[in-house]
């Protein structure tokens, strides 16, 4: 309870005011679903980018990225005995094209989900003390995609008896430029990143220029990837409405949506269901 002075004909009066952040919900509840169609997404009454209209509580979204339409799965990348530079260890196995990666259900891995900024009322971002792990395996970067928190550490690694090169391309943070000895298990190659970006920014190896990854960099706790089925799922969203960006690599543009509205309800999952035309790929 806060206590507002007033000026009533010259006279000083104290006139307490009150709140209230009630909210029900629970396990009972029976989540709404929302069916985004990617030609309709984000038209009609939104909140500006990444904002919420104010409400008591916090609610979360579930959902998942399904593409549409007629595809043709990727070959792999690198076939296992392929004639590539240090072919005894990057073709030694295939090496999956992971532009486009789909699972069950037709459901899209690696699809970005999150807000553009900070949603007024949000909880505030609690960096990992741990590092963020960024593998590499027969030429192969791991994780693709992930969203790394700003000042965690990205600890490099390799399992690799050959030599990589870590190149990171941000538009806001510095770029690392370093090699990877072979074998390095330890992760002597460290960075972190102190600003937020607007997009992933890409990592290669300029050594095998097949490699790439892509991270995003937030300073807010509403941003996640889609796993191996495209599903995904965003906590603790301030009640209201939000505007999500969707983006893919694949994405013609990069963005199945730029502008997903959504509106969270307290004590509430919302689902909802993004859908990804084959016809927007640019592979």
């Amino acid at each position: 309870m806060k206590l507002r002075s007033v000026n009533w004909f010259g006279l000083l009066a104290l006139v307490a005011v009150g709140c209230s952040d009630g909210y029900g919900g629970g396990a009972g509840v029976v989540p709404d679903v929302v069916f985004i169609p990617a030609d309709t997404a984000g038209a009609g009454e939104t909140a500006a980018a990444g904002e919420t209209v104010e409400a008591a509580g916090f609610g979360s979204i579930t959902g998942k990225v399904s593409l549409s339409g007629d595809f043709s799965p990727l070959a792999p990348l690198i076939k296992q005995g392929a004639e590539v530079k240090d072919k005894e260890v990057c073709a030694a196995v295939d090496i999956p094209d992971e532009r486009l990666v789909v699972g069950e259900g037709n459901g899209v891995a690696n699809v970005f989900v999150y807000l553009p900024k900070a949603p007024k009322g949000g909880k505030a971002l609690e960096t990992p003390a741990e590092p963020l792990v960024f593998d590499q395996k027969n030429c192969r970067f791991f994780p693709h995609c992930s969203i790394v928190p700003v000042k965690q550490v990205v600890k490099v690694l390799s399992d690799d008896t050959v030599a990589h090169n870590t190149h990171t391309f941000p538009a806001k943070n510095n770029s690392v430029n370093n090699g990877v000895a072979p074998m390095d298990r330890e992760g002597k190659l460290t960075y972190s990143l102190t600003k937020s970006e607007n997009t992933p920014f890409a990592i290669k190896c300029d050594y095998h220029t097949w490699m790439n990854a892509w991270q995003l960099p937030v300073d807010h706790p509403y941003a996640t990837v889609t796993d191996a089925n495209g599903s995904f799922t965003i906590a603790d969203l301030p009640a209201g409405k939000h505007t999500f960006v969707v983006w893919h690599e694949a994405a013609d543009g990069n963005y199945v949506e730029r502008k997903l509205a959504v509106e969270v309800k307290a004590g509430e999952t919302t689902e909802v269901k993004i859908d990804y035309p084959a016809a927007r790929l640019k592979l």
